[in-house]
């Protein structure tokens, strides 16, 4: 016959075991999540500095785009042959016949028409160097010179207002009146799908806040 100790009793070595085990399984996921986190901060900071020096080896360079090609040698450049195009009347041609002096265009982003060709810019919707900083860069020269010369990626508007736009964005700068800037971003969307270039998050916003359809 057993006999009964008195007392209240201590935890059994099989509960002190298991509390053990447990301890130890803790303490490894603990150590195991700390190397992992401490990885992947050393892998962002990989990608960082690689994005920062891919960043300076593809500086932009307005030369990296040759633009105003004459494709076909006929004298008249792109710049010329879109003014021809689009002139409203008969243009009036300099003495050798490859540039365009006078004619009749409609401003792409105000309500206004031009008649001299000297007051006038061919302008690029969606800018090269915004282009470039999107994806252009990994470009071959090809490429970077049909974009440049793209008559859908390309605009005839008043001097002043190419010098005001600049490299912006839609998210940067729009025309005054409301159908200009919808048909402007209209055009900026279906060109950014065209290239296969990205709409960033404040272009985005840009169009959901326009209320253009």
């Amino acid at each position: 016959m057993s006999e009964s100790t008195g007392g209240p009793r201590g935890p059994s070595i099989d509960l002190i075991h298991r509390a053990s085990v447990s301890l130890s399984s803790t303490d490894i996921i603990r150590s195991l999540y700390t190397f992992l986190m401490m990885q992947m901060i050393a892998v962002v900071v990989l990608l960082v500095s690689c994005t920062q020096d891919l960043a300076k080896t593809t500086r932009y360079d307005r030369k990296a785009y040759p633009h105003w090609s004459d494709v076909d040698k006929d004298c008249q450049n792109t710049r010329q042959e879109l003014l021809i195009s689009r002139s409203l009347s008969q243009v009036g041609m300099n003495r050798k016949g490859c540039t365009v002096v006078r004619g009749k265009w409609d401003d792409y982003y105000y309500p206004q028409v031009h008649t001299q060709a000297k007051s006038v810019d061919i302008d690029h919707l969606i800018p090269l160097k915004h282009a470039h900083d999107l994806g252009a860069s990994l470009w071959g020269r090809a490429q970077r010179e049909a974009f440049a010369n793209d008559p859908e990626n390309l605009v005839i508007t008043d001097r002043r207002y190419n010098r005001e736009k600049g490299a912006k964005t839609i998210a940067q700068w729009l025309p005054v009146g409301k159908d200009y800037a919808c048909r402007y971003i209209r055009d900026w969307v279906r060109l950014k799908s065209k290239y296969q270039l990205p709409l960033t998050p404040p272009e985005e916003n840009t169009i959901r806040m326009s209320g253009c359809r």
